[in-house]
């Protein structure tokens, strides 16, 4: 697969900033000790406000940036945030 400068475009840039946005919130939220349905929120709200903060300032389409951003791909982070408490929660209790 050849990568040139035009696949770079202001979409995909915002995509991959906003679920990287969307991840760190998520994860912070995790550490702070909130519940899964408010990791779960954090991560999205996040998500959405991201997207719309840089399409306030540079003109988008936003169906391409929700196609930019993957099959699955926001999915796949907050369940991988779900998984990672699980996973401590379940240290935590054999400690």
């Amino acid at each position: 697969m050849n990568v040139t400068a035009s696949d770079f475009t202001a979409e995909r840039i915002t995509a991959l900033v906003a679920t990287f946005v969307g991840v760190l919130i998520s994860v912070l939220t995790m550490k702070a000790g909130a519940g899964i349905g408010n990791v779960v929120g954090a991560g999205f709200l996040a998500y959405v406000f991201t997207i719309g903060g840089i399409a306030w300032k540079i003109p988008l389409q936003l169906g391409r940036v929700i196609t930019a951003t993957g099959k699955g791909a926001l999915s796949t982070a907050v369940i991988t945030v779900i998984v990672l408490i699980g996973i401590a929660k379940a240290f935590k209790g054999l400690a």
